[in-house]
């Protein structure tokens, strides 16, 4: 708790000036308005009970203790305004900083940290979660702890310098206080964090059931999914129902039950001290204390409900600066020079699980300009092949070179800097055809953008649309073809003209038409480019200079079309599997 709270902290030291002049205004702002109840007092018994004894009103001095009353109230108000203005402008730049980091943070992380948790609360933490520390830690917790406190101190001095006795008595309340806070905090703790898993569980199962909806409705499982996410709503509300039955028992009940025995303690004592001659009391001194009890529980409530803020910060905090700690990816400084594109598996070896190795000893060659199909069944390891080639990971044993040079050893991003990938489902972003071609990499100019387009066979599109490539681009591309996707992922590796070229099941959505189109242009303008091809239709590789046969990721065949037809079992197999399926 402790090091969330120091962490959370540590980031007003980026904007000193603001907090400083917030704290010092909040702190002037809450001096000033414990005044007004010595201003009231004076005006009562100074102005208002003589008057009412020689039937005489003082009103210059009426006036000038209203217009102090009123100037000092003024004034505080004013001091409040600005510095919860500071803090809230220093709150903002806080939590702008923080999400600029976690999304950069968010960049380092290894791929493998994103198969482990849903995107959905990966979101939550940078949105979320960063939007209650924002709101609850860097504006109310910090401004109303130090308002509390001073009103707080401000008050018992105030009460102990109108009355030792009294004020020294009602010091009684800070155990009260204490256990008070103690048990609010200790429940209150369990079901803030409870409140904050469920949210985002809640944006984890709308971010997957929204991307998925396609599937749920094909398949028809929208009630069992209603149910799933009725049964955490359901749980969050619970929770919520009970962190709601303890605030309103113990921080609004409890408390005004303290606040009012307090009050009838207090006019019972002064009353007996009266009586019997102890003190002599007036109706202005009798304002004043019951005016400063007021001063200081209100602050004592606030603090008991800041609690509340702070445990949620504290859950929010606890999760952002859990993903900020995730592990980056180990990044080397050493840039790798690719000038050919050779490449070379070395004995490699490797698992997602280390202990389950699902590539075994894969030794093999590819000279540049070479184009190699990898071939097997369903979960043979052609796949994890081009995961470490673009050093998504890296394998448990053996070497990868590129050029002669092992790429461990190098900046993953200078490795993948002269590669291109095409997925089996490209992935388009929000922004136009020309953005996602281009990726705003000011080299790309629009021509090649128009030239790429053309020679891939997608020119149509240019035509379809009034503003040709700069046709806005909604999420994930949907409006297009599952073909026309790949047509535009297509355009995009061939415009950045790769040394090394990977195709993962590339043209699975193609015609027949567009796949020979496509095939035709990167033999002509990627001839010297390394090809490595993922092919799950044999006929797609049939051309390729040599075929890599995986099974059960272990390499059983290199060589022709031709050769692998004669003498290979298992690519046999899938060929003849494949052609009596046409």
């Amino acid at each position: 708790m402790f090091s969330t709270i120091k962490r959370l902290l540590s980031y007003v030291g980026y904007y000193k000036k603001q907090f400083s002049i917030g704290a010092v205004l909040l702190l002037l702002g809450a001096a000033l308005e414990l005044t007004s109840p010595l201003i009231a007092k004076r005006l009562i018994d100074g102005v208002m009970t003589p008057s009412v004894e020689t039937g005489n009103l003082n009103i210059l001095f009426l006036i000038q203790l209203l217009a102090g009353y009123l100037l000092i109230n003024l004034i505080g108000s004013l001091f409040r305004y600005i510095s919860l203005l500071q803090l809230r402008k220093m709150s903002n730049r806080i939590v702008k900083k923080m999400r600029d980091q976690l999304f950069d943070h968010m960049h380092q992380l290894p791929v493998s940290y994103f198969d482990q948790i849903p995107a959905g609360k990966v979101v939550a933490r940078i949105t979320n979660d960063t939007e209650v520390l924002r709101s609850n830690f860097y504006v109310i917790v910090i401004s109303n702890l130090m308002s509390n406190i001073i009103q707080i101190i401000g008050a018992f001095l105030a009460l102990f310098f109108l009355n030792h006795t009294l004020g020294l008595a009602m010091l009684i309340l800070i155990p009260i206080l204490g256990i008070w806070q103690h048990v609010y905090t200790k429940y209150a703790s369990r079901y803030n964090i409870a409140m904050r898993e469920y949210i985002s569980q809640i944006s984890g199962q709308l971010n997957e059931f929204v991307q998925g909806m396609a599937v749920i409705q094909a398949f028809q499982r929208e009630g069992q999914l209603q149910k799933e996410f009725n049964e955490t709503v359901e749980k969050w509300f619970q929770t919520g129902r009970k962190y709601l039955l303890l605030d309103s028992s113990i921080a609004w009940g409890l408390g005004n039950l303290l606040r009012n025995s307090t009050i009838l303690i207090l006019i019972t004592t002064l009353s007996a001290f009266f009586l019997d001659g102890r003190l002599a009391i007036s109706a202005g001194l009798l304002y004043a204390f019951i005016d400063y009890i007021n001063r200081l529980y209100d602050p004592i409530e606030g603090l008991v409900q800041t609690i509340t803020n702070v445990q949620q910060s504290l859950a929010a905090g606890k999760r952002v600066f859990e993903f900020a700690d995730q592990p980056i990816e180990k990044q080397q400084e050493a840039v790798i020079a690719i000038k050919e594109g050779n490449v070379s598996f070395n004995q490699v070896t490797f698992g997602y699980d280390p202990e389950q190795a699902v590539l075994h000893e894969i030794d093999f060659q590819v000279s540049a300009g070479e184009t190699v199909a990898l071939v097997g069944h369903t979960g043979s390891g052609k796949s994890s092949i081009l995961n470490l080639l673009s050093r998504f990971y890296d394998p448990q044993a053996g070497t990868i070179t590129i050029d002669d040079q092992v790429i461990e050893a190098f900046d993953r991003h200078s490795v993948r800097r002269s590669m291109a990938i095409v997925m089996q489902d490209p992935y388009l972003f929000t922004g136009t055809i020309a953005s996602n071609i281009g990726m705003n990499d000011p080299s790309i100019t629009e021509e090649m953008i128009l030239s790429a387009l053309e020679k891939v066979g997608a020119g149509y599109l240019l035509t379809r649309y009034p503003k040709g490539i700069h046709h806005p681009v909604v999420e994930k591309g949907n409006e297009f073809s599952s073909g026309e996707r790949q047509l535009i992922s297509f355009a995009r590796a061939l415009v950045f003209d790769p040394k090394i070229l990977i195709l993962d099941d590339s043209t699975s959505a193609l015609d027949a038409r567009s796949e020979k189109l496509v095939r035709e242009a990167f033999e002509k303008e990627l001839q010297a480019t390394t090809t490595i091809i993922i092919a799950q239709k044999i006929a797609s590789v049939v051309n390729a200079d040599r075929i890599l046969v995986l099974d059960k990721g272990r390499l059983v065949g290199v060589g022709t079309h031709q050769e692998l037809a004669a003498n290979n079992p298992i690519y046999q197999e899938i060929f003849e599997t494949q052609k009596g399926a046409e």
